[in-house]
């Protein structure tokens, strides 16, 4: 079968594409036209497989990136794209400042962001619901947590989308992207060297790790890493879930008349858009999977999306259902790369879609004008204008 997540005729309906995946081609073959580093990778898109990958770092590395035929020398070093030991002592470093509390004390903030976003385009009955509201609430967080500049948040923005927003992540756009970050990045590190605060850089910068010393590049990476992984995902899952709700009116009423569903229902919609639909690996040796032996050497695109929408995961995959209990997604991943930002992410969304919902009510999706952007490794929305009365 041919299935290329690069394409954008598969970036609006990938399912029937990853349904037969599953049944017939569960290891892929795919061909990378033009590649720079690797000429081909193999897909894995039953639940159980994918899992199995995630938590077997050993034999699938994520030293050599996470993205498809991405030269990682040319992106700033974060512990995304490490193995053990250096990642574990890295990510304890992280784990420790990103604190539940810190996570819980961000609620106030964001709900106000998102009250006043609501507030530009209530009046109007119309908004682009990606553009207007969810690229910017993750945007505005991100400040908060690191306390930037909330006057640098549109070059924020600006840099996520150069960098993550597309198909070639080293792009000419891209890389001139991770060059300027990197330049603030270090300005910033330096500067919080001199006059440390309560925010989470300068905890980073006066952690205690094990190993080698914490470097300024490490310090300026775990930044990087907050700066695009923070905004990609969560403004893509808010986009998707108004998109989700849109299209699924009797489950967002449910919401409306029993807010004590929200936390279910905040993993089903994790479950059913999958915001990251895959992430690469590389096999350490050869593996058998399924039947299949994947070359060592080979990059391996794990397939979140179809592994969270494959029937001997869960009934009826292709539902929205708010009365399901969801265990054990793979929205956020597995094993020791199981996102550290998970709690920041479902607080935000879950605030951004209550916000929208007791401000707005009742809303419907323009379908002609939706627009995506991308797939793999976020199911990107660029646009998504929404209708809605004002009365």
């Amino acid at each position: 079968m041919e299935f290329d997540p690069f394409d954008p005729k598969f970036f609006e309906d990938p399912w029937p594409a990853y349904a037969r995946m599953r049944k017939d081609f569960p290891v892929l073959r795919c061909a990378v036209r033009n590649h720079r580093i690797w000429p081909h990778f193999w897909m894995l898109s039953r639940y159980s497989d994918v899992r199995d990958a995630l938590v077997d770092w050993r034999s699938f590395s994520s030293a050599k990136g996470t993205l498809i035929d991405t030269d990682i020398s040319l992106i700033p070093p974060n512990i995304f794209n490490m193995d053990p030991p250096r990642h574990d002592e890295l990510r304890n470093v992280l784990a420790r400042v990103l604190t539940g509390s810190r996570i819980a004390g961000l609620e106030p903030v964001v709900r106000q962001h998102a009250r006043e976003l609501v507030d530009g385009f209530r009046d109007r009955g119309s908004a682009d619901i990606a553009t207007e509201y969810a690229q910017m609430i993750p945007t505005l967080t991100m400040c908060e947590l690191l306390d930037l500049p909330k006057s640098d948040q549109k070059q924020f923005l600006k840099w996520n989308l150069d960098t993550l927003a597309g198909a070639d992540f080293t792009s000419p756009e891209a890389l001139a992207a991770y060059g300027e970050m990197e330049r603030y990045w270090q300005g910033l590190v330096a500067e919080r060297r001199r006059h440390p605060g309560a925010d989470l850089i300068s905890r980073i910068i006066h952690s205690e790790v094990k190993g080698e010393n914490i470097s300024d590049t490490e310090i300026a990476g775990f930044c990087s890493l907050l700066h695009d992984a923070s905004q990609n995902t969560t403004m893509n899952m808010i986009s998707n879930s108004v998109i989700a709700l849109a299209r699924n009116p009797q489950q967002r009423r449910k919401l409306m008349l029993e807010p004590e569903r929200w936390p279910d229902a905040i993993e089903e919609l994790l479950r059913y858009i999958s915001p990251v639909q895959g992430l690469a690996r590389v096999a350490t040796r050869d593996l058998e999977v399924s039947g299949v032996t994947i070359p060592e050497g080979d990059q391996v695109l794990l397939l979140y999306g179809s592994a969270n929408h494959d029937p001997e995961f869960c009934e009826r995959p292709g539902e929205l259902d708010f009365d399901r209990i969801v265990k054990s997604h793979l929205a956020f991943g597995q094993g020791i790369h199981h996102c550290l930002g998970h709690a920041v992410a479902r607080l935000e969304t879950r605030v951004a879609l209550q916000v929208l919902l007791d401000t707005v009510g009742e809303w419907e999706l323009d379908e002609a004008g939706l627009v995506r952007n991308q797939l793999v490794p976020t199911r990107g929305v660029a646009h998504a204008p929404i209708s809605f009365s004002t009365a």
